[in-house]
């Protein structure tokens, strides 16, 4: 399946940097964390270099210890693709943008001018979902329509992703998720994005680190940070997607699916492209992979004894779908039509 734009093949940005604002589990980076005696991200770099659609692929995070890790599990760093580890910066938002510059150097190791690669997408990965697929990423890449939208988002609904759950004598994973008009979905963290098409762009940090929400005041801050005090017709959609997560946490589902029904996904879409000032869109993905990221301890536990059994679901997994027409359930123009375009000097 050829991808919805021009550009065949992107270079993925595997995100497993470390700072402040990043979440640790027993006191170490995600990305490091061990599972049947490899790292979380030797699963992840395993299955990105089976994805047809991937070009090179970048690490950013803590390079020396990157380097042995690479080393001593005898990575190999130049086929089937060409691995480059780049150093971090102070956080999320520094080490994908500082990357993707490094992604553009030429082969004298300059980088050119950015005007002309303004439409270049490249993919981000999380470090800490070690039951991505090839087959998903592929899937999300050739069915994400870069022709029309610079930033995709992936999503699973909740259906596909009950298979994980806690079962009778038996871990599992408990997931938030993301409950909107349509049905609940969970961000899978992929994304396709052309970062020069993104004015806006110091928001990402933003909201990754107000990312959990379970405190209050992160709520508001986050609040405060994304719209400010005048964009008071964003806040309707922003308490109302916390009002769902609340009651859901406390089983009362009525309520969740009253509260939902002020969130249409079309509106949500809007609401990212204006406050970003790009085209954005989210997709649903029909394998749950990605989306099962370790966010704490308990998660990770779970995930070492049931990792052999959730794999093999994984690559048995028979999901056929259609290409999905949601793309254009917002129209471009609509979504942009007063949203500047980004400078290349940010």
């Amino acid at each position: 399946m050829a991808p919805l734009n021009g550009q065949r093949k992107y270079d993925a940005i595997l995100v497993a940097g470390e700072g402040k604002s990043s979440y640790k589990v027993h006191r170490q980076n995600k990305a490091f964390l061990t599972i049947n005696g490899k790292c979380l991200i030797h699963y992840i770099v395993n299955a990105l270099q089976k994805v047809e659609s991937v070009k090179d692929i970048y690490i950013v995070g803590q390079k020396e210890k990157l380097d042995q890790v690479f080393l001593s599990e005898r990575i190999d760093m130049e086929s089937p693709k060409r691995i480059h580890i780049i150093e971090q910066r102070s956080n999320l938002y520094e080490n994908v943008w500082h990357t993707f510059l490094q992604s553009l150097k030429d082969e004298y190791g300059e980088v050119p001018n950015t005007d002309t690669h303004r439409d270049r997408a490249v993919l981000i990965v999380p470090c800490d979902a070690p039951l991505i697929t090839p087959r998903e990423v592929e899937h999300f890449i050739s069915t994400a329509d870069m022709e029309n939208y610079d930033h995709v988002l992936g999503m699973v609904s909740r259906e596909k992703l009950k298979h994980f759950y806690p079962q009778e004598k038996k871990q599992g994973i408990k997931m938030a998720y993301l409950h909107i008009k349509e049905d609940s979905f969970r961000v899978n963290n992929l994304h396709l994005v052309k970062p020069l098409r993104i004015e806006n762009r110091e928001y990402i940090q933003k909201m990754y680190q107000y990312r959990y929400q379970r405190n209050f005041k992160n709520l508001v801050l986050l609040g405060l940070s994304l719209f400010g005090k005048d964009e008071i017709r964003h806040y309707k959609h922003y308490i109302g997607l916390q009002l769902c997560l609340f009651f859901a946490s406390l089983k009362l589902d009525f309520l969740v699916d009253y509260f939902r029904k002020l969130n249409p996904k079309t509106e949500l879409e809007k609401i990212i492209s204006t406050i970003m000032k790009t085209r954005f869109m989210a997709l649903e993905v029909p394998y749950p992979g990605a989306a099962l990221d370790i966010d704490n301890a308990k998660d990770y536990e779970a995930m070492k004894i049931r990792f052999d059994d959730w794999w093999e679901y994984l690559q048995e997994y028979k999901e056929s779908p259609p290409i999905p027409n949601n793309y254009n359930e917002v129209p471009p123009t609509a979504s942009t039509e007063n949203v500047a375009r980004p400078s290349h000097t940010h």
